[in-house]
This record gives structure tokens, C-alpha cells and sequence, in this order.
């Protein structure tokens, strides 16, 4: 059985044995966050004008426009051609509380984005002969989370991918086949290198360690 903090530890401390591989993580955790709050507050912005628009007085989001008493209450559903007067007045006197919401939800999703790329960025995947060790935050004892790819629990490894509409990304992860008759998938991530190394390395390493047989490891 793999031993993934000794593993760790012989990575972090070196040297390196020849016949292990080390990826750290990578990206840029800010760009993530301000690109996912920015997204964040115009969906949320456009969603409350849709729900607004449609529902009008009926809407739960109603209390969001401080309207005048001349100008009828929220904006009206299914505008008429002669009620396009009321429309702009009415976006004009959207209270404070229309913006405070997607401000609150962009910095709250800003918050995630930034924490989940800054894990990355402070993870480690460690590729040995006797299976794969993953580390997120491996420069805090304490917090250090592990994912093991332990070849001795493994019967069998498949490449799948699958690429998205426009073909400028694809999600690339090993189902992995035990020998005890469970499955799971393991998903490679971009952010540690290039995919294909690591899985032609993750798979080349399996193939040994089954024609050999079980060997000592950490």
C-alpha cells in the first residue's frame, strides 16, 4: 500500500528518484476570480431584469425598485407598445438593494474561484511505480488533502476524453477498474502539466507494475 505523506515528504525534500515524476499545480488563482465575479454579476444582474420584466408587481424581486407614484409598480409583464414610457423610468429608479445582491454574489463566487485556484497552485501530483499520490495544500501539515491511485488496488486502466462543443478544451480522466470489482474515474488536470505525459506516463506505470508484480514502496 502506498504510504502518501512518506511519498510526499521524499518529493517535497528530494532528491527525486529517477523513475518518479513531479507536477506542481498551476494557474493563476486571481485572473479566476476576477473573470468568475465579473461573470457572476452580469448573470445575476440580467436575471433579476428578466424576472422583473416578466413578472412585474408579481415578482418576488418587486421590492427592488423604488418607483415613484406615478409610475406604475415594478415593470410591467408583457410591455404593450404604449407602456415603453414606464420601462426606462423604471430602471432609472432601481434601488440600491438591485445592485447590493449581484455585488455580493460575484465577490461570493470571486471568494470560491480565488480559494479553489490557489488549491491548485498549492497542489502536487507525484507519479511513482507503484501508483499515483495527488496533495492539495501540501505546504500545510495540517490541511494537506490526499488522493491515491494505489496500482496494487488496480485490475485495469482506460483513457477516455471527451471534448467540448468548439473542440477547444477536453476533459480527459482513467476509469479505473479494482480488483475488487468497483470502478471510479480518475480526472487528469490540466493545470499540472501536459495531459498526455502524464497519462502516458500514469499508464506505462501500471503496465510495469502489473508485469512485475507487487514491489516495495514507500
Amino acid at each position: 500500500m502506498l504510504q502518501s505523506e512518506a511519498i510526499l515528504d521524499q518529493a517535497l525534500q528530494g532528491p527525486l528518484p529517477e523513475n518518479w515524476r513531479l507536477f506542481d499545480g498551476q494557474g493563476k488563482p486571481l485572473g479566476l476570480a476576477i473573470f468568475s465575479a465579473l461573470l457572476a454579476f452580469i448573470f445575476v444582474g440580467l436575471l433579476q431584469l428578466a424576472l422583473l420584466f416578466f413578472l412585474g408587481p408579481f415578482s418576488v424581486l418587486n421590492w427592488l425598485v423604488a418607483t415613484p407614484a406615478h409610475i406604475p409598480a415594478g415593470i410591467q409583464p408583457a410591455l404593450h407598445a404604449t407602456n415603453w414610457q414606464n420601462f426606462v423610468p423604471s430602471l432609472l429608479h432601481l434601488s440600491a438593494f438591485f445592485w447590493l445582491l449581484p455585488i455580493l454574489v460575484a465577490l461570493l463566487i470571486g471568494i470560491i474561484s480565488f480559494l479553489r485556484g490557489n488549491r491548485v497552485r498549492k497542489s502536487v501530483l507525484i507519479l511513482t511505480p507503484g501508483g499515483v499520490v495527488q496533495c492539495m495544500n501540501y505546504a500545510s501539515s495540517s490541511r494537506r488533502q490526499f488522493k491515491v491511485l494505489d496500482f496494487a488496488e488496480v485490475q485495469k486502466l482506460a483513457l477516455h476524453m471527451r471534448s467540448n462543443d468548439d473542440s477547444s478544451h477536453a476533459h480527459v480522466w482513467l476509469d479505473v477498474q479494482h480488483h475488487n470489482g468497483s470502478s471510479d474515474r480518475w480526472p487528469i488536470d490540466s493545470r499540472y502539466g501536459p495531459v498526455e505525459q502524464i497519462v502516458q506516463t500514469i499508464i506505462e506505470n501500471h503496465a510495469l507494475y502489473a508485469a512485475r508484480g507487487p514491489q516495495p514502496v514507500l
